[in-house]
């Protein structure tokens, strides 16, 4: 059977690169290609799945208009002709009676492709429509590292082999970051100690020689209690931080605020607990912190991201081979994304609407002018957007124009007056660039997509032309704009360019010692002002709702797998056993969780310990009344990110 080279398209930082087997038309395979040297030949279970999804009677394969009531999902098949006339034809008479911004694009990183999931902003850029701030995942973490590190980029995966200790903190690598797991067994086989610091004991509790179980929302509460002991017990390497960092005098003066019995009410240690961390962190030689992004998608997460970013810093881990941080931002720019997003075309004046706050938005709040429209492109903001039933609520509005580019039938195309057909990434073409080490691949179709499917550049170029955009830009393949990327960029030699345009994954090597990529080159520790803490939303007695990721599905991709779906199970709400019992729960019991914003049912599972006073959901399900019927759309302190992780419920058993 022929195979193919071809990359993994989604929202996860390991960024496979895979072997694709066909039958000289359809995809029979999905396998790891041992070229790289990170993924090796290895790939999860979504992606071997994959080709049923493909071959799904269940694809959408040809514009459909909506017949009967929002949500109700009845449509029929109309022409591409069709469904652009009436797209252009509906958007000219709102930008008559409105102006551009009641267009409203919402797309975020069901393709992670460098053209497909960013053309888009180019051509709304153009259409001078709403500016849609795209900070649904991780942009708390990322700011509260910008804040300490600048643009610096922390280690690659393989660094991790030669650290000595090593804090999983809250990173489920099963889950996020399988091929690590490896790695992380070959540092302990060379005497490397591992610790979770987690909410509750996650599949990589099985790499762990211990767990620490921390309240959520007190991970930076924790992190200033560690710099508290490191610099009480003379544990910080002085000569590092005076010759790489700014305002350590600063910061070092706060730190006694955040002792270990100070912060033992807020993170639920003990005194002794928190000590002995220190006390290992500072005796490593290479200690490295795999930082996940749940700690930070909270009130706090910007704050407590640069609190832990400060602990490399204290110890000199950066000068040790093995030692820092890794899950940052590993992965710089290796292209220059802007030929695709034209930010040139941005207008200061525009309306923005965060992405977390689609609901109230729809609802006429915090806009100017009145959303009208709404374009989704690889996304389903009816599953993942915090504040689901008031999303709901928006989609449902009659006169609410909305068009969904998608594959199936999700519960955001339900809402749908038109949906367009999508293609998967074996259809497409398109570059590649992930975020968990320093890797860049192009790839090409592997099959033809089936039906009238078409992907983001073709729809975007179509519509240009129908809205009158006469800019040749839209006019270029998707070829072109891959080649012009790869040759602009400044990381890549001539070789590596030829390696990427030949489609072969290239990985770049990691420097070391990592530069430190800010204005002055130092670490900074009190910019603008010392790093601290503040307590999350609602009181310390509040059960707090922890969404965390699934094995099985991501986000909400992979709900079309049959496979994966009955692999993964029912919604389980995780619970402290002694919390539960409270309640009159047991393990296999139906609750339900409410708060003002929604009530969901979930199956209740005991068999992980989770610290008291918090419950986790894993995993986003298809359907009304799932998790986020019950996450608010706050923004964190940081990065105008999402919050779902600060938020608080009442459990009780199900009655009928």
């Amino acid at each position: 059977m022929p195979t193919c080279r071809s990359a993994c398209p989604y929202d996860c930082p390991e960024g496979c690169s895979l072997l694709v087997e066909t039958d000289g038309a359809a995809v029979t395979a999905i396998t790891g290609d041992p070229a790289n040297p990170y993924t090796d030949g290895w790939v999860c279970a979504k992606l071997r799945n994959l080709p049923s999804a493909l071959r799904s009677p269940h694809r959408i394969l040809t514009p459909l208009r909506r017949t009967g009531p929002k949500g109700s999902g009845q449509f029929v098949p109309i022409s591409w002709t069709q469904a652009v006339e009436e797209i252009a034809g509906r958007w000219k008479e709102l930008i008559a009676q409105y102006g551009p911004e009641t267009i409203l694009p919402y797309s975020y990183a069901g393709t992670m492709g460098a053209v497909h999931r960013n053309c888009g902003e180019g051509f709304f850029r153009a259409l001078g429509a709403s500016e849609l701030t795209r900070t649904l995942c991780s942009s708390g973490k990322s700011a509260g590292w910008q804040s300490v590190m600048g643009d610096s980029c922390d280690l690659s995966p393989w660094d991790v082999e030669h650290s000595d200790l090593i804090l999983l903190w809250s990173s489920n690598l099963p889950a996020t970051r399988a091929h690590l797991v490896p790695i992380v067994r070959r540092a302990k086989a060379r005497g490397a100690q591992v610790i979770l610091i987690d909410v509750y004991e996650t599949p990589s509790a099985a790499l762990a020689d211990r767990s620490i179980l921390v309240r959520p929302g007190s991970d930076g509460a924790l992190a200033l209690s560690m710099l508290q002991v490191l610099q009480a017990e003379g544990l910080t390497d002085e000569a590092y931080l005076s010759a790489h960092t700014t305002g350590w005098d600063a910061l070092k003066a706060t730190l006694e605020r955040w002792t270990p019995e100070q912060t033992q009410a807020v993170t639920g240690l003990a005194p002794e607990t928190v000590r002995a961390l220190a006390r290992a962190y500072g005796a490593a030689q290479a200690p490295c912190i795999v930082l996940g992004s749940g700690f930070s998608r909270s009130g706090n997460g910007g704050e407590a991201t640069r609190a832990i970013a400060a602990l490399p810093a204290a110890v000199g881990a950066w000068a040790k081979r093995g030692g820092g941080t890794y899950g940052v931002c590993s992965s710089p720019s290796l292209v220059d994304k802007s030929l695709v997003k034209l930010p040139h075309l941005a207008r200061p004046e525009t309306q923005t609407v965060n992405i977390n706050q689609l609901g109230p938005a729809l609802a006429g709040e915090g806009v100017r002018t009145p959303i009208h429209s709404l374009y989704v492109y690889h996304a389903n903001p009816a599953a993942v957007t915090s504040d689901q039933n008031a999303v709901l609520r928006g989609l449902g509005r009659e006169d609410l124009f909305t068009v969904v580019h998608e594959r199936y039938m999700t519960d955001t195309a339900r809402y749908a007056d038109l949906i367009l057909p999508a293609p998967y990434m074996v259809e497409t073409e398109d570059l590649y660039t992930p975020y968990g080490y320093r890797q860049i691949q192009y790839v090409k179709p592997v099959t033809d997509p089936p039906g009238e499917v078409k992907g983001n550049w073709q729809v975007f170029s179509l519509l240009a032309r129908a809205m009158g955009l006469d800019d040749p830009h839209f006019g270029r393949s998707v070829g072109e704009l891959c080649r012009e990327m790869v040759e602009r960029s400044r990381w890549l030699t001539g070789e590596q360019k030829a390696q990427v345009l030949a489609g072969e994954p290239v990985v770049l090597e990691t420097p070391f010692p990592l530069p430190v990529e800010t204005e002055d080159g130092k670490i900074h520790l009190a910019d603008p002002a010392p790093i601290t803490w503040y307590p999350p939303h609602g009181g310390p007695e509040a059960l707090r709702l922890v969404c965390a990721p699934a094995v099985h599905t991501l986000n909400s991709s992979f709900n079309e797998v049959p496979a994966l779906e009955q692999a993964r199970g029912p919604m389980t709400l995780r619970m402290n056993a002694d919390d539960a019992a409270r309640r009159g729960l047991a393990h296999g019991d139906v609750a339900l969780c409410v708060n003002e914003l929604g009530r969901v049912r979930f199956t209740v599972a005991l068999d992980r310990a989770v610290v008291p006073g918090t419950v986790v959901a894993e995993g986003v399900y298809p359907g009304r009344d799932t998790v986020n019927a019950l996450t608010h759309a706050r923004l964190s302190d940081l990065g105008a990110a999402t919050t779902l992780n600060d938020n608080t419920v009442e459990v009780f058993p199900l009655t009928l």
